[in-house]
């Protein structure tokens, strides 16, 4: 079976150079030897443009600019070459801006496409891989997830400066796959390398992830990769606590640590994500909101089975969200709270109450519940539109 892993690095490489040279040869990239126009200086084109438009009469555009300038005129609120240069000067606007926007702009569908065409590349190139590992000597088995993570990095370090939407969220998807494959790497090293036990090994592949995550961060404030960010946090915090040295006499303990602890973990960082996003400390701020809020209804259901107090902070929790989303107007807080209060309150029903009302009593009683909560939800749903216009008078 050949080596795969050279034929992983050339497809990466041959993907990042093609990007780049298709980047270069599109129409309306400057060529080589030609200097791009100063920041903030318009091209000669540009300028020529307004100064052409501005010298038409009024004439027709927009209705509603041509509409709302006659008015105003008319009011005195502007003379008539105002109103002609505000005109032209649109009009010109729009004729030098609609052209560029199109000729930059990347088909949808050929964006999928090229996402289908990556993702079964890898897929075939992971099978071939998996033929080989156990061939490879343990330096190139952290060779190839170290050159991977290198190639990913430097693929959206070059496209970051890339206008187009599409090559943003290329960049992005690179940066992303960069983490992962860092995990892979430092998973490598901490199994044949260092040959550590398999709880540091995931602690060392969790605190590299959450470092390379936090720092793609900090360069590109992208929901992506404060998603992947807000993952490798909690991978470095769950695997910590799995790392504690529960079976030691000295320590503190010397049984397992209890899921509690974990639950606990997971509906902490939630809230603390959210209260940040709130602050807008982590950017986009509405993203950290749902993320944490999300986190923070999900963390009590991990241990509720076994421990039934988590049921507390479940309920508060997704009450809080039912009210907060009043007065801050924000619909996906109502639902995700109502969705959070029908879950415990239904896991509640049936677990202490199945026995002695049975099964078709605890269903109807669930029923009910979740009727009253839809009653619930339109009803704060209602008073936050009406509280909407009343604020922005």
């Amino acid at each position: 079976m050949p080596n795969i892993g050279p034929i992983v690095l050339v497809v990466i490489a041959a993907g990042v150079a093609g990007t780049l040279f298709w980047q270069r040869r599109r129409p309306g990239a400057p060529e080589a030897g030609e200097q791009p126009p100063v920041s903030g200086e318009a091209p000669p084109a540009a300028v020529e443009k307004p100064a052409r438009a501005a010298s038409r009469p009024l004439g027709p555009g927009p209705a509603g600019l041509a509409a709302d300038l006659s008015r105003w005129v008319a009011a005195g609120l502007i003379s008539a070459e105002q109103a002609e240069s505000i005109a032209g000067h649109e009009r010109a606007a729009t004729a030098w801006r609609g052209p560029a926007a199109k000729e930059r702009r990347v088909s949808l569908l050929a964006e999928a496409l090229g996402y289908v065409g990556v993702v079964l590349v890898l897929a075939g190139a992971g099978v071939w891989l998996g033929y080989s590992w156990e061939d490879l000597a343990a330096w190139g088995r952290l060779a190839i997830p170290a050159a991977a993570t290198a190639l990913l990095v430097l693929g959206g370090v070059l496209l970051r400066r890339q206008e187009e939407p599409a090559f943003r969220r290329l960049m992005s998807v690179l940066w992303a796959l960069s983490v992962a494959s860092t995990a892979w790497g430092l998973g490598v090293l901490g199994a044949d390398l260092l040959e550590i036990s398999e709880e540091h090994t995931a602690l060392l592949a969790a605190a590299g992830c959450a470092a390379l995550a936090a720092g793609l961060y900090l360069v590109h404030r992208h929901g992506l990769q404060q998603l992947v960010l807000l993952v490798s946090i909690h991978g470095l915090v769950i695997t910590g606590l799995l790392s504690l040295p529960m079976d030691d006499p000295a320590t503190w303990r010397t049984e397992e640590l209890p899921v509690w602890c974990f639950s606990v973990a997971v509906w902490a960082l939630g809230l603390a994500w959210a209260a940040l996003g709130w602050r807008n400390v982590i950017r986009p701020g509405w993203l950290a909101i749902g993320f944490g809020c999300l986190g923070a209804v999900i963390g009590p259901s991990v241990g509720v089975g076994e421990y039934e107090w988590l049921l507390a902070p479940g309920l508060l929790t997704a009450a809080a969200l039912m009210a907060v989303s009043v007065p801050a107007r924000q619909t996906p807080l109502l639902a995700l709270g109502t969705l959070g209060a029908f879950g415990y309150i239904t896991w509640a029903v049936v677990h202490y109450f199945s026995d002695s009302l049975g099964v078709p009593v605890a269903l109807v009683i669930v029923g009910a519940v979740f009727l009253a909560l839809a009653v619930l939800a339109g009803t704060l749903a209602s008073r936050s539109r009406k509280k909407a216009p009343a604020v922005a008078e």
